[in-house]
């Protein structure tokens, strides 16, 4: 398992940028781009970040493991507010591949931003390049860090021997760059040689693996297709002897077992298995590996899943349904379309009544197939089909009819084929759940304050409540109780810092979701993967590593916080309850503090539900709202955000309160217990009728007894306000009608305000002898 970075301290820098870092402003670090894009293994490598807010940085934090240290040789390293440098220390045994770092400083933790670890060496992109006679000149291997400018093109030239083979890999949309890419092989006169445009798998990046057939030089054109540009269109251009691989062969490799592992992609002679060996008890579900040919000065990369189960690999020929590979829905199944129109068959034994989910896995794996599964039955009629849909992998649900073999046959939608068209299913048992995502990868908690992050959950058969929470912490940062209630599909989750929570580190926390279903205890891990789609310019499969938690820093104490009292309003339909609002202030910051639901109602609340927001009034520290349930309003526990905004001398600043339950229950639940279950004609028993009240309700409770023996009578009776309990007398005539009543109940009736109230008590039974 991979140690992730950790920062050797400068201690007279640290001096200085102490002294710096309390005059800026409160805005926390961003990395919009580094410089080199990627980091050697097995040496010191020199990061420049730039972005904003990065004076006083703290820790540079790396999802791979390194040792950083802020360069005290740079010049004012540190106090400036566009970039500062790290130096990178990256151990030889890290894998090529792509990864994220971030940067904190005493104002909080950045957003993630990729970088990629490479053996091959970098240059920057030089100017002049944009026309053929410019041409930048390169060495290979190589890797090329550059930028598209608008209505740009990019030449680089490079001399090659002749028969040798070489890949040219830009890698844009995939380290989160804007740029959508085409690259022109050119001979020395220009003449095109191949081209390479949107590869299918790699995000819409390109890739070329060409063999020279004559010595000489050559030129290769980047730009982008539609001739954008920017300084968010950058790219790194590798160029080398790696292989193409698409995805590692298997897809996944079983923890707690070494295994060796092919690759699936195109010229891949002489390519060296990789043997990886991950822990029995990896937390961690993906993993960059790195291919390479023996003797090769530069590697390819791909992502490998790190599975909990047996990986079966087909074996050729299975094309035919009636000699289908046999294995069994305990495995991971992987296969490959070695040749157009490929149709892999794989049968296996199902039991009556079984039902399971088929997820197949290509395009966020970075494999070009898309997928087409047809499940047949023993007579090879078809039972259930599912086909890849743009970006999305296919998943689909069946229950099996009978006992019996089945036989999955997996093909290429397209009908494509090749060695780099690999895939992987799993069958996993059908379940009633849910999964959920987060809309940020990165929580800057403000100190003593409250900060909040939206999750949202997809529900699959699951309609109750849902239990939200942040695990893994920074000390003092606590996570409010959440809930996702009945009929909602997100929440808003708030954590809250103590004032002396440690500032300028970066903690990586997760947020869970737990809930009983089926009498069985089940929780899901919230993905960061929407967020990291937004953040990486509409990135459709951020690496699979990096999605699994969020990054929590501590940002500077604001003007104001706010509290709520209580933290839970127990109501319900025809209801209401009362919460004070309450705001700390620093001295002079005394205007109003307007309140409002986060988000805007109605989508801040759940149906039926209205909260009466009013202002905190200038001078003054809170006030109360009050939360209203319509008769329509759902049971069940939800949460609630309230937001304060202050205007002080032209600057807003808005804090969250954390979140409140809001806890609905029925106005009241009836119960009723008798002395006896058994009663003679002419004669008399007690019993006891208890109310469980709503705290929202206090009213008198009038209660009937219903489907009474004919012949049993009880008095009116009421329980008082703010009472619980009421006694009663059933009184038993002389021809009362003799035998056994198995539904007898109590019903309460009540009133608030002009909304009728009711309650009814479980059955009780009742023999007349």
């Amino acid at each position: 398992m991979l140690k992730r970075s950790h920062s050797v301290p400068c201690f007279l820098a640290s001096v200085v940028l102490l002294a710096v870092a309390s005059q800026v402003s409160a805005q926390a670090p961003a990395i919009t781009y580094t410089t080199p894009l990627a980091l050697k293994p097995g040496q010191p490598n020199d990061l420049k970040l730039q972005g904003g807010a990065l004076v006083g940085p703290t820790q540079l934090w790396t999802s791979f493991a390194a040792q950083t240290v802020l360069k005290p040789d740079v010049p004012m390293n540190g106090m400036n507010a566009a970039e500062c440098v790290y130096s990178v220390t990256v151990p030889s045994d890290v894998p090529v591949g792509i990864y994220g770092v971030r940067v904190a400083t005493a104002n909080g933790t950045s957003p993630i931003r990729l970088v990629v670890i490479d053996d091959l060496p970098s240059v920057a992109q030089a100017a002049g390049n944009g026309v053929p006679t410019g041409a930048q000149a390169l060495t290979l291997p190589t890797a090329v860090d550059g930028q598209v400018s608008n209505l740009g093109q990019h030449y680089f030239k490079f001399t090659v021997a002749a028969g040798q083979l070489v890949t040219f890999d830009l890698l844009a949309r995939r380290i989160g760059s804007t740029l959508d890419p085409m690259i022109r092989l050119l001979d020395a006169k220009g003449r095109e040689l191949a081209y390479s445009d949107d590869v299918a798998g790699l995000r819409s990046d390109s890739r070329l693996c060409y063999q020279f057939k004559d010595a000489g030089e050559y030129m290769l054109e980047v730009r982008d297709i539609r001739f954008q540009g920017s300084a968010n269109h950058f790219f790194r251009l590798r160029i080398g002897d790696f292989p193409c691989v698409t995805v590692p062969y298997p897809l996944a490799a079983k923890k707690g077992a070494p295994a060796n592992i092919n690759f699936a992609g195109l010229h891949l002679d002489g390519v060296q298995p990789a043997v990886v060996n991950f822990p029995a008890d990896a937390t961690f579900a993906w993993a960059s590996v790195g291919a390479k040919r023996a003797n090769g000065a530069s590697s390819g990369f791909a992502q490998i899943a790190v599975s909990d189960r047996d990986e079966f690999l087909e074996t050729e020929p299975n094309d035919d349904p009636k000699a289908p590979n046999r294995t069994d829905l305990t495995q991971g199944i992987n296969g490959r379309f070695d040749k157009v129109g490929d149709i892999d068959h794989f049968v296996f034994a199902a039991k009556k009544g079984q039902a399971m989910t088929f997820t197949g896995i290509t395009r966020r794996q970075g494999s070009p197939a898309a997928l087409m599964m047809r499940l047949l039955n023993a007579a090879g009629g078809q039972v259930a089909a599912k086909e890849d849909f743009g970006a999305i992998d296919p998943t689909f649900d069946f229950t099996f009819p009978d006992d019996g073999d089945y036989t999955l046959a997996v093909q290429d939608l397209h009908r494509q084929g090749g060695t780099q068209y690999a895939y992987r299913i799993v069958a996993t048992p059908l379940q009633t759940d849910f999964t959920l995502s987060a809309s940020a990868d990165t929580l800057n908690v403000v100190a003593g304050g409250t900060s909040l992050i939206t999750v949202t959950a997809v529900r699959k058969g699951y309609a109750g409540t849902i239990n939200v929470s942040a695990i893994d912490l920074p000390a003092g940062v606590i996570s409010s109780p959440t809930f996702i209630g009945p009929g909602r599909d997100n929440a808003v989750l708030t954590l809250r810092s103590t004032p002396e929570a440690a500032a300028g580190k970066v903690a990586l926390a997760k947020i869970v979701g737990t809930a009983k279903i089926n009498n069985a205890d089940f929780s899901s891990v919230a993905t960061v993967s929407p967020a990291l789609t937004t953040l990486f310019a509409g990135l459709p499969w951020p690496p699979q590593n990096l999605t699994g938690s969020f990054a929590v820093g501590v940002a500077p104490k604001l003007p104001i916080s706010l509290t709520a009292e209580p933290a839970e309003l127990v109501f319900g339909k025809d209801l209401t309850a009362t919460v004070k609002i309450k705001v700390a202030r620093q001295d002079k910051f005394d205007e109003a503090v307007t309140i409002a639901i986060t988000p805007v109602a109605p989508a801040g609340l759940p149906a039926g539900i209205t909260a009466a927001v009013k202002p905190i009034a200038k001078g003054t520290n809170e006030i109360d709202i009050v939360f209203t349930a319509n008769a329509q309003a759902p049971l069940g526990e939800f949460t609630a955000v309230l937001t304060g905004a202050i205007n002080q001398n032209n600057v807003n600043t808005t804090q969250p309160t954390p979140g409140i339950t809001l806890r609905l229950r029925s106005p009241f639940e009836v119960a009723v217990k008798l002395d006896a279950d058994k009663i003679a004609r002419g004669g008399t028993l007690k019993g006891k009728v208890t109310i469980d009240r709503n705290p929202a309700f206090k009213g008198p409770i009038t209660l009937t007894l219903q489907n009474l023996p004919k012949g049993v009578t009880v008095p009116a009776a009421t329980v008082a306000e703010g009472a619980a309990e009421a006694e009663i007398v059933l009184t038993v005539a002389a021809d009362a009608a003799q035998g056994a009543v198995n539904n007898i109940n109590v019903k309460g009736d009540a009133m608030n305000g002009a909304a009728k109230l009711t309650g009814t008590s479980p059955n009780i039974a009742l023999t007349v002898e």
